[in-house]
């Protein structure tokens, strides 16, 4: 070995002993409490903020030079809803000493232990991060001004809690069970690596940004490439931002998948009934005033969509513009069927999205070949366009071929300010042929025939689809035509369904089909009441059926009667046949009740209505068995008629009617 390299290490090793041993003098010398005094009152001077240690602070040597601090707090807003902003039980960090010497603070590891952070909005909007610095902070000019340099090498952060809490809402907390942040050696890339949970759900977020130095710094050009991952759901962003633009750019491809929408339903709060899979790819675009996302292109199973969305914000409210078309796209879940709603509710009461209605404009096209709704069912010629302005939602044309039919409609939100928002809906389809419905819908060989006309035309309040129904106003008709079905399609309208027409139809269970020769429904809306007097009615080969009675869209409670009339020679015993069927309960949970031919003629009477549980009055006259009607269909379109009360309906009952009343209520006690 030459001699001049042996005594070269020889002098470097002593030197390096010799910092060594400074080092140590000066960490064991100094005093630690008179610099965090100063620190504190910094940061005091620098955000108008307290920052308090409250445990122990210690210094530590090798192999770098290390600081930690127990119970670290930040302060609050004054208005904040907890005096401290941060809480951190212990903040480690460990510096690089050479960087020192030239002003420049490297961190090269900052670990905090249980930070607590809440993030929360007043009244007025303004977030405790805004910060309000003293009068007397310095302002000097030139490089001391800005203070010395800083960078973080690697960040960690270990059992987390971040809580975001706005002005008059429910709060969200997302615990933050690991985060590491780690700088690479060469090239100014951060690796980022998060496991954290939200509503007890968890998810990652892995991959690469721009360093912190950057983002503080407010750099162009700064990269991200990072991948979020759920339960049966994964996204990935990657491209570049460039933070020194007023608003920021961004230019960057986004995409997803979602196989199973679980947790991201765990995630979002709600069930999400998303077709899967499914998958998203969309190109984001921003520069000054524009944000785009063009193209975008959505995939469900073997179909798709392709579209584009385009923002501007240089006007008095922003303008959205969104283009969507498809040759086919199938929306359908097989095999899967929406859970009964746990309110017992058939209408949301879900708010609908007035205030962004209002503070945007814009317009929206639709162009859908074929498309296949959750429910399977398949439309063609899908034409959608919409335009909002003001607050006013117009979506007009709103058209489509369906069963070989045709549907055609327009509906109107009016949400412009300074009124009451108000929703209306005109909706019709024409000729749709039941039958090809019914094959489209996989329920092949179940009905044959059956054109049907029905409409909407509704209009109420605006604030939810609860509310609308709740106040609307209008009719609901539906018509339709000669058709045979089959025990399968009677079933398809569900167990309550299938009750009704084994009550009104005893022979339908020996029958393999049922020959339907009309079915007709017209309902008069008021103040979310329709109202049906024999406006309600269906003929088969063997019976006909009238109903009578109340649906309250309010309550969604039901009150109808409903009377099945034998036709003449058909052979059909009238002891196996209900005089009366009830349907009382809710929409969403109909209950059915039979009455036999005695209890059915106590019915007609007002005490009978006691017996009955208060079975209306209206249905039970109307449906007198005296006024039957040969031609309920035509009654019904025809706004339906009602019946002169009985006899004795107009005062008390007999001694023998209130004999068999008697009979039957001690049957019941």
């Amino acid at each position: 070995m030459p001699r001049w390299f042996k005594y070269t290490g020889i002098s470097l090793g002593a030197l390096v002993a010799v910092a060594a041993i400074a080092v140590v003098v000066v960490v064991n010398t100094v005093d630690l409490e008179h610099y965090a005094r100063l620190a504190v009152e910094r940061v005091q001077v620098a955000t108008g903020r307290e920052l308090r240690i409250g445990g122990k602070l210690s210094v530590g040597v090798f192999p770098q030079l290390r600081i930690a601090a127990d119970d670290v707090r930040f302060a609050n807003a004054p208005w904040g809803s907890r005096k401290d902003m941060v809480r951190v039980k212990r903040v480690e960090g460990a510096l690089s000493l050479v960087p020192l010497l030239r002003g420049r603070i490297e961190i090269a590891r900052l670990e905090l232990i249980e930070p607590d952070v809440l993030l929360e909005t007043n009244a007025k909007g303004m977030g405790n991060w805004v910060f309000s610095p003293k009068s007397d902070a310095p302002t000097d000019a030139g490089e001391n001004a800005r203070g010395p340099g800083l960078g973080i090498w690697a960040l960690g952060i270990d059992d987390g809690t971040l809580t975001y809490r706005p002005a008059g809402k429910a709060p969200a907390k997302v615990l933050l069970q690991r985060v590491r942040l780690k700088e690479r050696i060469f090239g100014s890339i951060d690796d980022v690596e998060v496991e954290g949970a939200f509503r007890d759900q968890r998810f990652t977020f892995k991959g690469s940004t721009g360093t912190i130095a950057a983002l503080l710094d407010k750099a162009g050009g700064w990269p991200v490439d990072l991948a979020f991952a759920t339960d049966g759901a994964k996204a990935t962003l990657s491209g570049r931002i460039d933070w020194s633009a007023q608003p920021l750019a961004v230019d960057a491809e986004l995409k997803a998948e979602v196989r199973d929408t679980s947790g991201l339903g765990r995630l979002a709060g709600m069930a999400l009934g998303l077709p899967t899979p499914l998958a998203l790819d969309a190109r984001l675009e921003s520069s000054g005033d524009e944000r785009r996302a063009d193209p975008i292109k959505l995939s469900v199973g073997k179909t798709s969509a392709q579209g584009r969305i385009l923002v501007r914000t240089g006007g008095a409210r922003p303008f959205v513009s969104a283009e969507f078309k498809s040759r086919e796209l199938d929306l359908s879940r097989e095999g899967k069927r929406n859970p009964a709603p746990k309110s017992g509710r058939i209408f949301s009461d879900a708010p609908f999205p007035l205030d962004a209605l209002r503070s945007i404009d814009g317009q929206a096209t639709i162009a859908i070949d074929r498309l296949v709704l959750p429910s399977a069912l398949p439309l063609e010629k899908v034409d959608v366009r919409a335009t909002l302005k003001a607050g006013r939602l117009d979506v007009q044309p709103l058209s489509a071929l369906v069963g070989g039919g045709t549907a055609a409609g327009t509906i109107v939100l009016n949400a412009a300010a300074g009124r009451l928002p108000a929703l209306s809906v005109q909706v019709g389809v024409r000729q749709v042929q039941l039958e090809r419905l019914a094959k489209a819908m996989r329920y092949a060989n179940t009905i044959t025939g059956g054109s049907t006309d029905a409409s909407i035309a509704l209009h109420g309040p605006g604030e939810s689809m609860r509310r609308f129904m709740g106040g609307a106003n209008g009719e609901l008709r539906l018509s339709t035509g000669p058709a045979r079905l089959s025990g399968i399609a009677l079933d398809a309208g569900g167990d309550a369904m299938t009750r009704v027409f084994d009550a009104v139809n005893p022979a339908r269970r020996t029958d393999p089909h049922t020959d339907l020769r009309c079915a007709a429904v017209r309902l008069p809306v008021r103040d979310g009441i329709a109202t049906a007097q024999r406006s309600i009615a269906f003929e088969t080969a063997r019976i006909n059926v009238a109903a009578a009675g109340t649906i309250n869209f309010r309550s969604e409670a039901l009150d109808l009667a409903i009377r099945p009339t034998v036709k003449e020679g058909l052979g059909i015993g009238v002891a196996n046949l209900a005089e009366l069927v009830k349907v009382n309960g809710t929409i969403a949970d109909p209950s059915i009740g039979l009455d036999t031919l005695a209890s059915a003629k106590a019915a007609l009477t007002v005490g009978g209505a006691i017996l009955t549980g208060g079975l209306s009055l209206l249905g039970q006259r109307l449906l007198d068995p005296r006024e039957s009607d040969s031609n309920p269909c035509r009654t019904a379109l025809a706004g339906g008629a009602q019946a002169a009360p009985p006899p004795a309906a107009a005062g008390k009952p007999s001694q023998q009617q209130d004999g068999v009343l008697g009979s039957i209520r001690r049957l019941f006690q």
